[in-house]
């Protein structure tokens, strides 16, 4: 008898190109800022136009004193102004016949905050661009401060841990699904440590951007201000997902889809165990946050019909 094994594809075999950063950028050593960055770049092309903001990618985008660290096509705006002014470059190329793929790439401070309103108005317009999140679950550039992003109990510069108050005391947006219900083309969620999943995510949400408005929505640890050792990152991004924490799904034209099943999920506490930011918790706070997590997955399991 003769088996057929059948040729799984690897997240090499999504590359386009060569990277387009330099080899020592001015991340901090373990981000996973890094390599999103040449993920993204590597899938999506180089023909692609990025636009950024003050934020934890922005002196790499930006370049350093006159050396640019990598050979994309960038512009910089404010934090209000990404999807604004990601419509004004969609447009302006269409106008002048010019096939170019303009990709916003902010943290989650800009997405979920600041720059919300621009970012739900191209939504609901529906413009040709693809919109990704970086989500490190606050505004890790500025101070390690709380936003919408931030998740229960965790602690932060203006959430701290102490006598009175143990963290943030309310839960966090749910970014993917608030953008799902604008009714785009594309929505989906990816993270670090499962790479073919998001490679092919990057892949469909360019192509999906010639139709309309893509979101993609990346877990995307911080060091710093998760409390984390240099080496743990992909450990976080993998206890997320196995925890429900941050479940992999997709949303393409209506029509929700999980793209990674987790038959046994583990409990909250073997994501919270990893992290400084959750040292505080009790048993109580404990059980709080995994019902939310379990609310959470709830609604978009039946969403996808699983």
């Amino acid at each position: 008898m003769t088996v057929r094994i059948e040729k799984l594809p690897k997240v090499c075999d999504y590359f386009q190109n060569e990277d387009q950063f330099v080899g020592g950028v001015a991340f901090c050593a373990g981000c996973t800022l890094e390599l999103h960055a040449r993920m993204v770049s590597k899938i999506m092309g180089k023909e692609i136009v990025l636009v950024g903001t003050p934020s934890c990618s922005a002196p790499v985008l930006n370049g350093q004193n006159a050396a640019a660290w990598h050979k994309l096509g960038h512009y910089s705006c404010t934090m209000t102004g990404v999807a604004s002014s990601a419509t004004g470059l969609v447009r302006g190329y269409q106008k002048a016949g010019i096939d170019a793929t303009v990709v916003c790439f902010t943290g989650d401070g800009c997405a979920q905050d600041v720059g919300f309103q621009a970012l739900s108005g191209a939504a609901e317009r529906n413009e040709k661009m693809v919109y990704i999140c970086y989500d490190n679950e606050g505004y890790m550039n500025t101070g390690i401060q709380r936003s919408s992003a931030t998740p229960y109990a965790a602690a932060t510069s203006t959430t701290p841990a102490g006598k009175v108050h143990k963290g943030k005391n309310t839960g966090s947006k749910n970014m993917p699904l608030v953008m799902s219900m604008h009714d785009i083309p594309y929505v989906a969620t990816a993270t670090l440590s499962h790479l073919e999943d998001y490679a092919k995510k990057l892949v469909k949400a360019k192509k999906k951007s010639r139709e309309g408005f893509a979101y993609i929505h990346v877990f995307c640890p911080c060091l710093v201000g998760w409390k984390i050792p240099m080496d743990s990152s992909i450990q976080v991004c993998r206890a997320a997902v196995r925890t429900h924490f941050f479940p992999l799904w997709e949303c393409e034209g209506g029509a929700y889809k999980m793209t990674k099943k987790i038959n046994k999920p583990k409990p909250i506490a073997e994501l919270t165990r990893l992290m400084g930011k959750y040292k505080h918790m009790d048993a109580s706070m404990l059980g709080q946050l995994q019902q939310l997590v379990d609310k959470r997955y709830a609604v978009i399991q039946k969403l996808c019909g699983v």
